[in-house]
């Protein structure tokens, strides 16, 4: 798997139409690219100026050097230049994937009434009883003194 990495720091302006053009034109534009798994549009928390990382992932570098001369990529790549969003020139690096895990793609599936009524008893359950520390056979351990000693 190959992972296609853009950071770009955007103008303050025009976040909000960035964020829009991510969701609306990106995103669809690669679902409908094969070789395309899945891509994540993100911004970065507590930067001081705003900045985006796009991580896409493909089946390999086959599918992503095919995309690069895909109609609906170049397409894409002329509406972004178009929108002027950034304020530097995107940094984009290409990664190959060593090792991975992940969460599943689907949804969870909602609980069965067999599962439901089991968790339910579960809850009901008083907590097991802890050891009581007053019965202890140790001696108690005092805590830190206000000096720290």
């Amino acid at each position: 798997m190959f992972v296609h990495i853009w950071r770009m720091r955007a103008r303050k302006k025009r976040v909000e139409d960035y964020e829009k053009f991510g969701r609306q034109v990106t995103v669809p534009s690669l679902k409908k690219i094969e070789g395309c798994l899945g891509a994540h549009f993100i911004r970065t928390f507590e930067a001081r100026k705003p900045e985006y990382l796009w991580l896409v992932f493909w089946k390999d570098q086959k599918a992503l050097e095919a995309a690069r001369t895909n109609p609906v990529w170049r397409e894409q790549i002329k509406k972004f230049e178009a929108g002027k969003f950034y304020k530097t020139i995107p940094l984009e690096l290409v990664c190959e994937c060593l090792d991975s895990f992940g969460m599943p793609a689907e949804k969870p599936k909602r609980a069965g009434k067999a599962e439901t009524s089991e968790k339910a008893e579960e809850a009901e359950k008083p907590p097991a009883e802890e050891p009581d520390e007053t019965k202890s056979s140790r001696p108690a351990t005092p805590g830190p003194t206000p000096e720290g000693e």
